[in-house]
């Protein structure tokens, strides 16, 4: 549906440092337009491509999403005057190309975590040193190059303790985003309050929004986002299982399906299966260490 609906208004995108377009089909129903853009923390295919690894996992927190090419006529007056509308990649034929996700009807509230919540996904206590913020923030205090202080909000305010979760499966729900954004090189979600970590309603379902940073042309192996991975130290059994079994051939075909032509690269496919690998020796590694039942704990 969302690829040929007839649109009926344009409207402009709130929030983000990347171009967004709200749109209403003539069903009624909507979408999230994001075009292509220079801007390299905005890629149309790593939102397509992590919806459809989504599936393939069996997660359901991604909202369907898909390619499609709009005239460039019918979005450049919604945005006349705003600087980030040069950074816009407009095809030959005067169409732009821009991944298009369903509309969330639902309040997308910010999930309410604070210090410490590491331990709702992990057998030992939290680490002091969180990598769950900013990377210049986490790299600057573990060189020591800045003073270790508690997780602040946008405001600068330190986030209070975590208490128990606000929902039962929370801890799973969380160490499946981690999990998640490895698997697809998103290193851009933590930090500012965790305002980018966000629930369907108030203590509803984690939904996973925000993968335009994902497969990444260049290094597909970072250091950083180990370090993350590295804290988790329990996982939703069914989760493993689909990551073991994952056969990226079948991706390929549901990209190819899109009808843009080759949308990862040999490279970025050869990146998502050593960080699959490095996935499962974690799993590996922990299982040894704790036992399954503490390792696959969900």
């Amino acid at each position: 549906m969302l690829r040929h609906a007839p649109i009926v208004r344009v409207e402009r995108g709130s929030g983000g440092r990347s171009v967004g377009f709200r749109l209403t089909f003539a069903d009624g129903s909507r979408g999230y337009f994001k075009p292509a853009q220079t801007f390299s923390g905005a890629s149309d295919v790593a939102e397509v491509a992590a919806y459809h690894l989504d599936r393939l996992l069996g997660l359901g927190r991604v909202p369907p999403t898909t390619l499609r090419a709009i005239p460039w006529s019918r979005l450049a007056p919604i945005i006349d005057g705003d600087p980030r509308a040069a950074e816009v990649i407009v095809r030959p034929d005067g169409t732009v190309r821009g991944s298009l996700s369903f509309w969330i009807e639902e309040p997308l509230v910010p999930l309410v975590l604070g210090v410490g919540f590491e331990r709702w996904f992990r057998v030992e206590p939290a680490p002091y040193l969180t990598p769950f913020q900013r990377p210049r923030v986490y790299l600057e205090q573990a060189s020591g190059r800045e003073p270790i202080v508690l997780p602040m909000d946008e405001e600068g305010r330190t986030l209070p303790m975590a208490g128990e979760p606000d929902r039962e499966g929370r801890g799973a729900e969380l160490s499946d985003l981690v999990v998640f954004d490895h698997l697809v090189l998103n290193i851009d979600r933590w930090g500012g309050g965790f305002t980018n970590v966000r629930t369907r309603g108030r203590g509803g379902p984690l939904v996973f929004l925000d993968q335009g940073g994902g497969f990444g042309p260049g290094m597909q192996e970072i250091g950083f986002m180990d370090r993350r991975l590295a804290v988790v130290q329990r996982f939703r059994r069914r989760t493993i299982e689909s990551l073991r079994a994952l056969e990226l051939d079948a991706l390929r075909e549901r990209l190819d399906a899109e009808g843009f032509g080759e949308l990862l690269d040999a490279h970025r496919f050869e990146g998502l299966e050593a960080r699959r690998a490095a996935i499962l020796a974690h799993v590996e590694a922990r299982t040894a260490a704790a036992g399954e039942a503490d390792t696959l704990a969900w």
